[in-house]
């Protein structure tokens, strides 16, 4: 059944303190998210209870509302219909400030010294901003994902001897890909607090053609070196000056001299020295994972499969991003994304474990629910609702991730696209037959060890209410 938008609309507000005390308001692909004025108003236990909630998490800087794929932006619609909060871009830096000055007693003011001690660090405010420059892309690579995929699979097969078919199916494919610096150039400047559209500027100066004829100090420059990390930082360093420019110059002439000194300045010193590093470290990332890949084989698969779901836990994960794409740039295919997508089979076969074994009637329904979006890749539902909460069941899904993402690595499973689609859906986006075998393996050993270490490790069932 759709979830009952003006309910569960009703219940997080009574549980927050009311639409006056919430400061800004968004949402990604399954969580609703926001942060509020007073954090002694905000009752977890009472979110949590909400219906149509699977599950609460408080990231020291955000409150996030577990609801899944098609209720988070209907949700976050009804809300802005009503209140018109601020969106969440660009607040990550003043949350702190307001969380820190915000009266709390008792139990809650311990709870939330507690997780913004584990959960604030600048580790995780960095990874929550790389976040959300990213997260507004997610629809685009799923739709273009699968499309590549497909037309990868039809262009060796009934397309083989189409291939005007194929390649319009594969440019269909590429769409997001083609004009991706760009859009991530736009969306990194409005997070750091700079002009998008200079963002924009960025990227093409970084990823210009003619730059293949330009020799600056005797060595000649390369179009696209460095990939998003490039760009990622170009921004960061672009949106500093430019707010330092708008600072001390007033006037109608700001308007002229800031942006055009922005980009003579910035985009010399990215080329000179910015995009030469970022060319390195994105080098050196893509060839020590595919080093730790070759090398440690199936140990750092199991390694990178059973710590993926605490990262998902933590909502950190779309930080690993710019190292997916960076590994498609270089090598034309991602081993590690493969791997990673074993936490989400591990995840239902321990799902799977507390459906048969628990007595409780409302987890039983939760569980059924959350159960089909878990194979398309989607684990937050089934975390916060089901396992974390059980816990048992949670170490029993990263170790049934672990063999998993041991039976991918070994086997070198590649999948055509950085991120985005996964689960079962990741089967169209693989880069071979090959890969499609063995990652159907690991699928199906990730579930099953899954089950096995939940069905042993049991857990605390809930009395029916």
């Amino acid at each position: 059944m759709p979830a009952d938008l003006k309910n569960m609309y009703e219940g997080i507000l009574a549980a927050t303190g009311g639409a006056d005390n919430i400061a800004t308001l968004g949402c990604c692909m399954t969580r609703l998210r926001f942060t509020v004025k007073d954090e002694a108003l905000v009752h977890p236990n009472a979110l949590r209870k909400v219906p149509d909630v699977a599950g609460y998490f408080y990231s020291g800087v955000q409150h996030q509302l577990i609801v899944g794929p098609s209720t988070a932006g209907k949700l976050a619609a009804y809300f802005q219909e009503r209140h018109h909060f601020a969106p969440l871009s660009n607040t990550i830096y003043q949350a702190p400030a307001q969380q820190e000055a915000a009266p709390a007693v008792g139990e809650v003011r311990e709870n939330k010294t507690a997780v913004r001690k584990r959960y604030s660090s600048w580790l995780s405010k960095a990874c929550s901003v790389v976040g959300n420059i990213f997260l507004p892309l997610i629809p685009a690579y799923i739709g273009c994902g699968l499309l590549l995929g497909i037309s990868n699979i039809l262009a060796k097969t009934l397309l083989a001897d189409s291939p005007n078919a194929a390649g319009l199916l594969a440019v269909f494919g590429q769409g997001i890909f083609f004009y991706l610096n760009a859009v991530v150039g736009y969306n990194a400047n409005k997070e750091f607090g700079g002009t998008p559209a200079l963002g924009v500027a960025f990227a093409g100066i970084l990823n210009m053609p003619a730059l293949a004829k330009i020799t600056l100090f005797g060595a000649p420059l390369m179009p696209g070196k460095g990939g998003v990390i490039a760009v990622l930082l170009v921004c960061l360093a672009g949106s500093w000056f430019e707010k330092r420019l708008r600072s001390f110059i007033n006037g109608t002439w700001e308007m002229f001299i800031t942006p055009t000194l922005t980009i003579l300045v910035v985009g010399f010193f990215s080329l000179v020295l910015i995009q030469p590093v970022a060319g390195e470290l994105s080098d050196l990332l893509a060839l020590c994972t595919q080093k730790a890949l070759s090398r440690g084989g199936w140990l750092t698969g199991a390694l990178l499969g059973g710590t993926f779901l605490p990262l998902v836990m933590m909502g950190v994960h779309q930080s690993l991003v710019p190292i997916h794409q960076q590994l498609v740039d270089m090598l034309g295919m991602n081993p590690l994304f493969p791997i990673l997508c074993m936490a989400g089979a591990g995840q239902v076969g321990a799902a799977v474990a507390v459906f048969f074994k628990t007595q409780n009637t409302r987890l039983k329904t939760i569980v059924k629910t959350a159960l089909p979006v878990g194979l398309l890749g989607i684990g937050e539902p089934l975390i916060y609702g089901v396992t974390l909460p059980l816990f048992k069941p949670f170490i029993g899904a990263c170790l049934g991730a672990a063999v998993g993402g041991a039976v991918v690595a070994a086997f070198h499973v590649t999948s055509a696209i950085p991120f985005g689609v996964s689960g079962l859906v990741l089967f169209l986006a693989l880069s071979n037959l090959h890969s499609a075998i063995f990652y159907g393996l690991g699928f199906l050993t990730a579930l099953a060890a899954g089950f096995a270490i939940t069905w042993k490790l049991g857990f605390d069932d809930p009395p029916n209410e």
